[in-house]
């Protein structure tokens, strides 16, 4: 494979990328200031990678090359290195990510205050809120929530995301570690690690208490122990690197809110799954299709690659 130090990869979120998409976007590539397209490869009809040549920096490239115009295709830049497909640990959030839904939504449902808590998250998700202090604010409207049939009712509605039995099968399969870090609660956190057989979970611990007149077990409306925010992410991703043995340039970060930037900003690699548009503005990557398995391709792997990791 060609040694060039930039690869660049484009997703089409459905349909196949055309000969014209890909010849008009190689011309462009080819235009930028002082680079040049030293290769072409076909991961899949809908993934296709250039391997670029160029003098300038690779953050001052990605400005260039996001200009593009281009519906329905995420452009992902990265430096071509060993470790692009060669991952060691793969950290993934929860809610959102993992999962389609938010599950402090779901459980706001028990005490119906969906709209007060969906509020509070959507600015958390924007990051236009400290996440600590939402999650004060959102966990206070949980309070006296009985916990008897909650937890298994809840587990019971969480929605797998496309892809992502796929992905975490694929990369297990190459030895790489996998982790799930996540602003929500340690029962769903569990549940999901034991469900896709991940190597590690970290989430926030929801206090309990006895109810004064019943004596059956409710939540308290507040958590106990550090709060799994961006920093305890970023600080958790670093450890287990450590812990594995494993080199941080080999790491990537999976998420979809601004909680998961820092661990994304510490990560050799970080993808910003369907995010909000200020996440995708910051993140590494962009990955916008409709299924997670299309980290394969981000990764370098081609569609025969893909279905060999995926065979029994």
């Amino acid at each position: 494979m060609t040694a060039s130090p930039i690869v660049i990869t484009a997703i089409s979120h459905g349909k196949e990328l055309t000969k014209n998409f890909q010849q008009e976007f190689l011309n462009f590539l080819n235009k930028l200031n002082e680079s040049s397209v030293d290769e072409e490869r076909a991961l899949s009809p809908r993934a296709h990678d250039f391997y670029l040549r160029s003098s300038s920096n690779i953050e001052v490239l990605k400005n260039s090359i996001y200009q593009y115009p281009v519906e329905d295709v995420d452009i992902i830049v990265q430096a071509n290195t060993e470790y692009r497909k060669k991952k060691g640990l793969v950290v993934f959030d929860m809610d959102s990510t993992l999962i389609y839904q938010e599950v402090i939504e779901l459980i706001a449902a028990y005490a119906q205050v969906e709209d007060q808590v969906a509020e509070i998250t959507n600015r958390a998700m924007n990051n236009e809120l400290d996440f600590k202090q939402s999650l004060a604010e959102r966990v206070s409207l949980l309070k006296g929530i009985k916990t008897a049939t909650l937890y298994d009712e809840i587990k019971d509605k969480l929605k797998v995301t496309e892809g992502v039995p796929e992905l975490t099968k694929g990369l297990k399969k190459t030895g790489c570690k996998l982790a799930v870090l996540s602003g929500g609660f340690t029962p769903f956190a569990n549940f999901m690690k034991d469900t896709l057989q991940l190597d590690f979970a970290r989430a926030n611990v929801l206090a309990t208490e006895a109810d004064a007149t019943s004596g059956e077990t409710i939540l308290s409306g507040y958590t106990v122990g550090d709060v799994v925010d961006g920093e305890c992410k970023a600080k958790t991703l670093l450890e287990l690197a450590e812990e594995y043995n494993v080199p941080v340039e080999s790491t990537v970060m999976v998420g979809d809110g601004g909680n998961d930037l820092p661990a994304m900003a510490v990560a050799g690699f970080g993808i910003a799954w369907n995010a909000k548009p200020k996440v995708q503005a910051a993140a590494p990557c962009k990955l916008n299709t409709n299924s997670l398995q299309d980290a394969f391709y981000i990764f370098g792997y081609t569609d025969n690659e893909i279905a060999e990791l995926l065979e029994n």
